[in-house]
């Protein structure tokens, strides 16, 4: 399904438990990667006196992105997946969304630490601004596979489904994904009109079961093992139970794409779920065209 993968990594344990999913499923999957290290640019000097220590320090940081990159090539060979190593100065999300469109991938993966509340815009800007912007699917991973080397990396995928264009999309790639890789789907929808939940989290509350019979016969008819389940209040919270309950191995969500602090005002799910969620996490905007 995905012809050439993307993963950036930083040194940082969550970016390498992203590396590590990457060469999993790349493995598993025969296809291409890319892996991608940004080097951050320092702040400007303007003073004669230290700008050689500002030299300094940006070779420092250029020798250390390319010492990061041969280690993961290293890793990826080891794995005996093709890789293409790419170190950039530059803004990160920037070069990230940069080297995406450049290098054709159909794919990124996001290594993320657990945040929440207005710590998601501030520790996970990175996450955020790509997430916004990529036209590609995001894939958010706080914790390597579990799987052995070698062995399929998910059986059961949950995707959320509300009714809206954005969540249609995640079905549709949930599915594909399903179809071309032997997997079952858990599909879930949330009636969240009931606990005190927003009324924003979906376009019609009061139609839940008839959205949620829609994401069933689009299963049924494209052939993939599915199980449907409705359930009732927060999205969030209730994502995060039947993933755990169903005994999920990644959620696929849909998303607007919003950016800066409307991500958290609005109170974007795709979003608290990344940030909540320790399980693989793929937000698609947009159905992958192959």
């Amino acid at each position: 399904m995905y012809r050439k993968v993307l993963v950036a990594i930083g040194g940082s344990p969550w970016s390498d438990a992203a590396l590590s999913y990457a060469i999993s499923l790349v493995a598993a999957a025969g296809t291409d990667l890319t892996i991608l290290t940004v080097l951050a640019s320092p702040v400007a000097y303007t003073m004669p006196d230290v700008m050689s220590s500002s030299e300094l320090l940006m070779e420092s940081i250029e020798r250390q992105g390319h010492e990061l990159m041969a280690h993961a090539s290293a890793r990826a060979e080891a794995a005996r997946v093709s890789c293409t190593p790419i170190a950039k100065w530059g803004s990160v999300p920037e070069t990230i969304l940069q080297t995406a469109h450049e290098e054709q991938c159909d794919l990124i993966i996001l290594g993320s630490r657990v945040v929440t509340g207005w710590k998601r815009l501030m520790i996970g800007r990175t996450l955020n601004a790509v997430t916004a912007r990529c036209e590609q699917p995001i894939l958010v991973i706080k914790h390597p596979p579990t799987v052995e080397f070698g062995q399929p990396t998910w059986r059961r995928l949950l995707v959320a489904t509300g009714g809206s264009p954005w969540s249609d999309m995640a079905v549709d790639h949930a599915l594909k994904l399903a179809q071309e890789n032997g997997l079952e789907v858990c599909i879930l929808c949330v009636d969240a009109s009931r606990a005190g939940a927003s009324k924003d989290a979906f376009d019609d509350n009061s139609g839940a079961k008839d959205i949620l019979a829609h994401a069933e016969a689009r299963a049924a008819a494209a052939g993939v093992t599915y199980e449907a389940h409705l359930a009732y209040g927060n999205v969030t919270e209730a994502v995060l139970a039947t993933a755990s309950s169903r005994q999920c191995d990644a959620i696929v969500m849909g998303s607007r794409g919003m950016t800066g602090f409307k991500r958290l005002m609005i109170g974007s799910i795709s979003n608290a779920v990344a940030a909540k969620s320790l399980l693989p996490v793929m937000i698609v905007k947009r159905f992958l065209v192959t």
